[in-house]
């Protein structure tokens, strides 16, 4: 990344492909020069299905960016949420008996054990590797204890890995484009980036996304991403819900949490019931807004439940994430959904967005951007490994 020079960070998605153009000044501080928002084709779960397609779409969208400010990309950073990556949590140590801990020692605690992860998920590609705490004789630390005396040393790290076809087929693209893959970096850590950065002195915090088809919850701890899971349900159960209590087709319950504000119907003098125009295909019957806000309730609190309140795999970070955001990514259902959700004793309405794609998009842009320019203090190594020569590896044994 040179300053004051055209950057590019493309964010791949099921719904859509964004083409978002930077540049850095000396401080680190970016300017927005063009962001291309186009259909997305090719891409399933995350994952390219078709490489042609996916091919043709990017080389389009780049060439005419090039073309607009006569600049050639060299590298782009990829933004991606691919389902189920793998999270794994890990701790190191170090016997001191008094001595000094230096960096050597972290270093070597780290790289030991990334290469027995490697070696036992050797299917997969490290995306993001966290130094999620630090303790020295039972204390915990907020930074490296470089220098420190002590008798024992435990450093907690969080390994995210994803496929490694996801990524080559990802770097495929960008090479038939004539530009190389910089570093890759997923979604839910660039938007975490985001929170943080919009509220800096909540360090801890849980952000469930609702999609259409998946839900997912990640973790944040101490400013380190630290945990996340995927769901293969999310808004179209409540849908369905509606849909069969009501007796309603999907498409009728879609169109009437569009268009109606169910909260607010309630607060006038008579009970409104859903009026005959959503009755598109179905028989006309009586239904109260409260019944179908109800039903939203009863599913969104079972969702957080099943989640959150219940997910055994949460039963030690949960202690220390009591806050929790919410980001519904179908800007259309938000206010009923946020609505519904304000019963729940553990969601704070303040901290339920909505967010239609281009700004869930710019969220995780402003995240990557903050990544690239300014790096992570919690995050461990560079992503992007490239292959050395044995020659090149040779003089990096001797000068690094």
């Amino acid at each position: 990344m040179k300053l004051n020079e055209p950057y590019l960070i493309v964010n791949f998605n099921d719904d859509k492909l964004i083409f978002s153009t930077i540049s850095y000044n000396e401080n680190k501080d970016y300017k927005l020069i063009k962001n291309i928002t186009i259909d997305s084709q090719g891409i399933h779960n995350g994952k390219i299905t078709d490489i042609e397609l996916v091919t043709k779409l990017t080389k389009k969208i780049i060439n005419s960016i090039e073309d607009e400010l006569n600049y050639s990309f060299s590298k782009v950073s990829v933004i991606i949420n691919p389902k189920n990556v793998n999270c794994i949590n890990i701790s190191g140590y170090k016997k001191l008996n008094g001595s000094k801990i230096s960096k050597d020692d972290i270093t070597y605690i780290l790289n030991d054990i990334k290469k027995t992860i490697m070696l036992n998920e050797d299917k997969y590609f490290l995306v993001h590797l966290f130094n999620s705490s630090f303790s020295l004789d039972s204390d915990n630390l907020e930074n490296l204890p470089i220098g420190l005396f002590g008798e024992f040393y435990n450093q907690n790290m969080t390994f995210f890995l994803v496929n490694k076809n996801i990524i080559k087929n990802i770097k495929s693209v960008f090479n038939n484009c004539g530009i190389s893959v910089d570093r890759i970096i997923l979604k839910s850590f660039a938007d975490g980036i985001n929170y943080l950065s919009k509220i800096q002195n909540n360090k801890n915090f849980t952000a469930i996304t609702l999609e259409y088809k998946r839900i997912n919850i990640s973790l944040f701890k101490n400013k380190s991403y630290v945990f996340t899971q995927d769901f293969d349900f999310g808004i179209d159960l409540i849908i369905k819900d509606i849909s069969k209590l009501c007796s309603l087709k999907t498409e009728e319950v879609e169109v009437l949490l569009k268009e109606i504000n169910l909260s607010s119907s309630l607060e006038k003098e008579e009970e409104p019931y859903l009026d005959r125009r959503f009755f598109l295909s179905s028989p006309y019957r009586k239904i109260k807004h409260k019944f179908i806000l109800d039903i939203m309730t009863a599913r969104l609190d079972e969702i957080v439940e099943i989640c959150y309140e219940k997910n055994t795999n949460l039963n030690y970070f949960r202690r220390s994430n009591n806050t929790i955001y919410i980001a519904i990514e179908r800007f259309e259902y938000f206010t009923n959904i946020k609505n519904a959700l304000q019963k729940n004793k553990l969601i704070k309405s303040e901290f339920v967005y909505g967010k239609a794609i281009e700004n869930s998009s710019l969220s995780s842009l402003n995240g990557a951007i903050e990544l690239i320019g300014k790096g992570w203090e919690k995050e461990a190594i560079p992503v992007i490994q490239q292959k050395k020569s044995l020659i090149s590896s040779f003089f990096s044994k001797i000068f690094n």
